[in-house]
């Protein structure tokens, strides 16, 4: 038509082709500059100091992990002997218990029955076991044996005369004299004494050389 005029206008693809061109160059300029300026030894300098950082932040990772490890284990086990001890308390509560339950005539029972066990024991050690004659028997003050003196014939058929004896469940020990004939026999009954607590004096009597 008479008039008009006819403009063209560019296709929009190249006009955005050059726009993505320009921020690509400027991005790349930008990224360049960081380096810019900087020699070699000091771009080295800086990589050194990066990785030294990074090194030290895992060492420091790496003790914080070890610590909380520590931690934990010193909790677990103080957790442990709190129980333990806790049930070791628990025990001793009921042996304490059953203890006090016991009757003094259920305990005066107990008593007459271990020395009637540790007379019987005597009297099979001897030659004649009907002529044994017991005095002073007691329980060891250890509870673990029977302090006595004795006296019973021998082969001959006369009395020997009382002489202290240790009874226990494995043997019976007599005192004999701490002459060096009959030294053996003078350690095994001193012995039997101190394990048992049966007459303390002995303990202080030597073995005639």
């Amino acid at each position: 038509m008479p008039g008009l005029r006819c403009v063209r206008f560019l296709p929009r693809e190249p006009r955005a082709r050059g726009l993505a061109l320009a921020l690509a160059l400027v991005l790349l300029a930008a990224s360049g500059s960081s380096g810019c300026g900087k020699s070699a030894d000091e771009q080295g300098t800086a990589r050194r100091l990066s990785m030294q950082k990074a090194l030290a932040a895992s060492r420091a990772e790496e003790r914080e992990k070890d610590r909380r490890m520590r931690d934990a284990a010193a909790a677990e086990a103080s957790e442990r002997i709190a129980s333990d001890a806790a049930e070791h308390d628990r025990d001793l509560a009921q042996i304490a218990l059953a203890t006090a339950v016991v009757t003094p005539q259920q305990r005066e029972a107990e008593r007459a029955e271990a020395l009637r066990k540790y007379t019987d024991k005597l009297h099979q050690s001897v030659n004649d076991p009907a002529s044994v004659q017991v005095r002073s028997a007691e329980l060891s003050p250890k509870l673990n044996g029977m302090c006595t003196e004795f006296n019973s014939k021998t082969k001959a058929g006369a009395y020997a005369g009382f002489k202290r004896a240790v009874v226990t469940d494995l043997q019976v020990s007599v005192e004999e004299s701490p002459t060096k004939e009959l030294m053996t026999q003078f350690l095994v009954f001193q012995i039997a004494a101190r394990d048992t607590g049966c007459f303390p004096d002995v303990q202080n009597v030597h073995v005639v050389q």
